[in-house]
């Protein structure tokens, strides 16, 4: 017997559930989020481990999925400063490096950026060899200077051996503190797509590290000796190590700990979740308990770029929406109090209308310390100018119009499919949505992101390109299935439970023989 603690750190709350190794959940809670990060999930682990007192020391394992990483690109905060090698001259000079990013994040990170000799063709043939002395001339410019270094070659997919001989330069000139970023590591077949993701992974790294330690620390200082993971935005894991090498994989982990999350509470392997918390409404496709994968380029922080995401619709419908009446009409947000529902919302005193008074208001929903229904009534008449059924149904019909809009966006076909609820603002999604054969809410689902992160299991994924003219496909995908294979084991898999998620041969337009294969394997932590 052993148990598992997932953490889920929001915009609003941190939650956390521990469960036994049969998935069972024990205890949870919902802490807020605090501004430190670490403090919010100490409380969070701490309220879980004392509504079960279980000993400490068969709390086996710890799954963390956090938003650091989005938060620090949106917010331009703590990236690191570094230096970017794009391998393909002569040719790609015409679109400089970081051609479409905005001013400001490329005032930020754009100031040690080189174009080298190299670069191959879709199938392998050579476009220029490596300069040695131009690329370590690069180098010893940049050194001293970055703390990252992006490294970029022409189908490197194909392959990756010039950016790893950069790689190797810059540790011998840079220093080993200097980490790297390999795009072939990262991104998918278009180079600029997987330039921006190389550039964005180096500039995180150094958050990384810090969310890293940051969370030892919290967990060790409670007394836990637990192996640690953070979940990444497939819905598996990775080790520690890994975070720091491939930071900008965490990117959305949250929506994706929810999907999972919500599969498996709710025990439905295929259909459309939404996660509802304090500003937004997330909606996901649930396809055999894994969310579907976006097959549109990413923009991340107001960069494009070609790495692997969830496909996640949001809209503006939480908890702490802000409710507007203007004249007949209803608008809800798109802004919101997040947060600060218990300074801002009318139901505390505040000064603003947020969706949560009205389901207050209703006695659809309680919150300690919230003002009593029937004042709040009154203060909703006086603010709206209508009777509170009149108001209360406007903003229900504005909720149900978003909410349909949300799950027809999702779909693929007419077909109709369950619609799972989760997250704690679940309260405010219909019982009906036009388009759904079912609105499921499953037992614990304000904490579904949290059980999401707990039951994920050591994913490991490749993909290469191949020219069937010269290598035969067949023999090529079962090579990397293996190497795959060995690699999940080598991260701490259970063999026996190594499950094939995709296996996938795809012909690429315009490029004659040429044909990506993506190999994706996923397996229960070694218990």
């Amino acid at each position: 017997m052993y148990y598992k603690i997932g953490v889920d750190v929001g915009g609003t709350n941190t939650d956390a559930v521990l469960v036994s190794h049969t998935n069972e959940i024990l205890a949870k809670t919902k802490q807020t989020t605090t501004l430190d990060v670490s403090t919010g999930i100490k409380n969070a682990i701490d309220a879980v481990i004392s509504q079960d007192k279980i000993p400490k020391e068969d709390i086996k394992y710890v799954m963390l999925g956090t938003t650091h990483c989005t938060n620090a690109l949106v917010e331009r905060k703590e990236l690191n400063k570094i230096g970017a090698i794009r391998i393909g001259l002569p040719a790609s000079s015409s679109i400089p490096t970081m051609a479409d990013f905005p001013k400001d994040l490329k005032a930020l990170l754009g100031k040690h950026n080189y174009m080298v000799h190299g670069g191959y063709e879709f199938d392998g043939r050579l476009i220029s060899p490596l300069n040695e002395e131009e690329v370590k001339k690069c180098l010893h410019e940049m050194k001293g200077q970055v703390e990252s270094l992006a490294i970029t070659g022409i189908f490197s997919k194909t392959l990756p051996d010039q950016e790893l001989q950069v790689a190797a330069w810059a540790k011998e000139i840079l220093g080993k503190g200097v980490r790297t970023s390999c795009s072939h590591q990262l991104g998918g077949l278009g180079l600029l797509e997987r330039e921006n993701a190389a550039i964005l992974n180096a500039a995180l790294q150094g958050v990384a590290s810090k969310m890293v330690n940051a969370f030892k620390d919290t967990v060790h200082g409670l007394g836990l000796s637990s192996q640690l993971f953070i979940g990444q935005n497939d819905g598996t894991l990775m080790s520690l190590d890994q975070v720091q090498d491939y930071p900008v994989l965490t990117i959305s982990s949250g929506p994706t700990n929810s999907i999972r999350g919500a599969g498996a509470l709710s025990k439905v392997e295929n259909g459309i979740v939404i996660d509802v918390g304090g500003t937004t409404s997330d909606g996901g496709v649930l396809v055999n308990f894994f969310p579907r994968e976006s097959t549109q380029a990413a923009q991340i922080g107001g960069v494009l770029t070609n790495f692997r995401m969830p496909d996640v619709v949001a809209v503006g419908i939480g908890g702490g929406t802000i409710v507007r009446f203007s004249g007949n009409k209803c608008h809800l947000g798109p802004d919101s109090v997040g947060y600060r529902l218990k300074e801002k919302a009318i139901a505390f005193e505040g000064d603003t209308l947020t969706l949560s008074d009205f389901f207050l208001a209703n006695k659809e929903l309680e919150i300690e310390d919230a003002e009593k229904a029937s004042n709040l009534i009154e203060v909703i008449e006086k603010i709206t100018k209508k009777t509170f059924t009149e108001a209360l149904s406007e903003v229900k019909h504005q909720i149900q119009i978003t909410i349909e809009k949300l799950v027809d966006k999702l779909k693929t076909d007419s077909k109709e499919i369950p619609v799972i609820a989760c997250g704690g603002g679940s309260f405010l999604l219909p019982k009906e949505i036009n388009g759904a054969s079912s609105v499921i809410f499953p037992e614990h689902l304000e904490v579904a992101n949290a059980f999401g992160a707990c039951i994920a299991q050591i994913g490991c994924e490749e993909e290469m390109v191949i020219n069937t003219m010269q290598k035969d496909e067949s023999k090529a995908l079962e090579k990397l299935l293996q190497k795959v294979k060995i690699e999940l084991l080598k991260n701490g898999a259970f063999e026996d439970s190594i499950n094939v998620l995709a296996k996938e041969s795809i012909p690429l337009a315009y490029l004659p023989g040429a044909v990506k294969l993506k190999v994706k394997l996923c397996g229960d932590l070694l218990r």
